[in-house]
């Protein structure tokens, strides 16, 4: 006998998308540990009973959640810059990069600002999935980077954001009211000298 499904494919589908983005904001808000299956889908607006039809653990979540939050990072870092040469599309990505310091809501940030010691917590399998993703997107971007002496273009990508994350997680800590600027001035003149960019200009 045929029994019809009581929600089409696309309900399924934009309700896990839904609990996978309140996850991904909660994580960033308050850490892995406090984005509890509970506070996950009351954020999400929805009841705790549902979740098992879509994660089987709430790690399965928080490994979507994380990887979700790194794709949707690169996207909005390099949206519409596809048309810039390589020097302006380096400048504007830098720029773009630093701008999320002056955002106060931390559910705006990029994951790996925010989330990289709860990655660290988690086991081989899940510190390796997300390296293999963060890896996929910086691969998708590194032709726009220069090679250098004893560096591939990928060597350059993967420096450049280790130096873009570690100055904005700095940045985030920091008490003193001039410390923060000094922190993002001081990194951007460094990528600037170091990919030939000329002096930055605000």
């Amino acid at each position: 006998m045929y029994v019809m499904a009581r929600y089409p494919a696309e309900h399924k589908g934009a309700t896990r998308e839904r609990i996978v983005a309140a996850s991904e904001r909660l994580i960033k808000e308050r850490g892995a540990q406090a984005a509890s299956v509970e506070a996950v889908m009351r954020a999400a607006g929805l009841t705790v009973g549902g979740f098992y039809a879509h994660f089987d653990s709430k790690d399965a979540l928080t490994r979507e959640a994380l990887s979700y939050g790194i794709e949707r990072s690169f996207e909005s870092l390099t949206a519409g810059l596809d048309d810039l040469d390589d020097r302006a599309w380096l400048r504007a990505v830098i720029k773009r990069y630093f701008a999320q310091l002056d955002d106060p809501q931390l559910a705006l940030g990029c994951p790996m600002t925010l989330s990289l010691a709860d990655v660290a917590r988690e086991d081989v399998e899940q510190r390796t999935e997300f390296a293999a993703r963060m890896g996929a997107l910086v691969r998708s971007i590194q032709h726009r980077f220069p090679a250098m002496a004893g560096m591939s273009p990928m060597d350059v990508a993967l420096a450049v954001f280790a130096a873009l994350v570690g100055a904005v997680s700095l940045g985030r800590v920091v008490a003193r009211p001039d410390a923060r600027p000094r922190i993002i001035e001081a990194t951007e003149k460094m990528l600037y000298a170091f990919l030939g960019l000329g002096s930055p200009t605000h």
